[in-house]
């Protein structure tokens, strides 16, 4: 993911929470989980820094958005059990890995609003990049 990326999607993010009425914090990272681009909107929690991080980094290390966790673990809490509490891993939706051409580029991650628009507001993040459809 290219810095003009990165600023694109969390403004495009930011943009739509405003718009919801909502504060929120959006990540952008590169294929890697490397941070790109970070905006914090002001009155946002301060815990989402390191959480909307967190599903950024979960959505480009997996390739999946974050919110598919929940479908995965189902009946096996030993599985979820297994990955709670690894650096950088959390199976709360928000975080949506970014495809272009095929290619995994990156990852946005948003935290501060209920889970459900934590997800609208990441796809309206990576909208702008012309992303291929999930």
């Amino acid at each position: 993911m290219t810095e003009e990326q990165a600023l694109a999607a969390v403004t495009a993010a930011i943009v739509r929470a405003k718009a919801m009425g909502l504060k929120i914090t959006a990540v952008a990272v590169d294929a890697g989980g490397h941070p790109k681009a970070l905006l914090r909107m002001d009155g946002a929690p301060f815990h989402g820094v390191v959480i909307s991080t967190d599903k950024a980094k979960t959505a480009a290390g997996f390739g999946i958005p974050t919110a598919a966790w929940k479908g995965r673990i189902g009946d096996r809490p030993h599985v979820l059990e297994g990955l709670n509490g690894r650096a950088g891993f959390i199976p709360i939706g928000g975080g949506v890995p970014v495809f272009v051409a095929g290619e995994l580029i990156g990852a946005l991650g948003i935290s501060g609003a209920h889970e459900d628009q934590d997800c609208e507001i990441a796809a309206a993040g990576i909208a702008v990049l012309a992303p291929d459809p999930a």
